[in-house]
This record gives C-alpha cells, structure tokens and sequence, in this order.
C-alpha cells in the first residue's frame, strides 16, 4: 500500500468515526429491532464531496470504500447494542413480574 492509499484509509477511517451518530442507531436497534439492524446495513451514507476536493481518483476510490465500510459497520454496531439492551429490559421485565407473582402466592399462603 503506498502512502497516498494509507492517507485514504486513515483519513476515511477518522472521518466515519466522527461523521457516525452512535444514538441515532442505538435508537434505530432499541425501537426498530431487525428493521432498524437492517436499515443500519443497508443504508450508505456518503462522504461530503468537499473532503475529495482536489483528490486523486485513486485517493478518491481508497477514500469512499473505506468510509462506506467503517461507517456500515459502526452502524451496525450500535444497532445491535440497541437490540440487546432492549433484550435486557425485557429480561428484567420478566425476572420483575416472575418475582412479584411468587411474592404474592408466598404472602397468600400465609393466612389459614
């Protein structure tokens, strides 16, 4: 790799962490589920052009394909970390209800 592609891939690799709205896709995970893991890895944003401006085609190339991998897999990412705290919530939800209803029975049984 010469060092015009290594300046791509580092300069796309920067720019997608930063570009990436971690909550928009935590939210997407927690209140879409598998429609909002899907939307996270089927939808590609692209990089704003002005960051190409008097680039190489080569940069250009090295540039979107690794901006566009980074930032699908941080989406997807945080999708998932959405989906599983709402696996979570509804594991305690559960665990909440099951204590209460044995909490019940037991104070029943109690009195003759």
């Amino acid at each position: 790799m010469n060092t015009e592609q290594h300046d791509a891939v580092i300069a796309a690799e920067h720019d997608a962490n930063t570009d990436l709205n971690k909550l928009v896709w935590l939210c997407a995970g927690f209140f879409g589920n598998i429609i909002g893991v899907l939307v996270a890895y089927i939808y590609q944003s692209t990089p704003p052009l002005t960051r190409l401006y008097e680039k190489s085609e080569e940069y250009k190339m090295y540039y979107n394909d690794t901006y566009k991998e980074k930032l699908r897999s941080g989406q997807l990412t945080y999708a998932l970390i959405g989906i599983a705290i709402l696996v979570g919530v509804y594991v305690l939800l559960f665990a909440a209800i099951l204590i209460m209803q044995f909490s019940i029975l037991n104070i029943f049984n109690r009195f003759p």
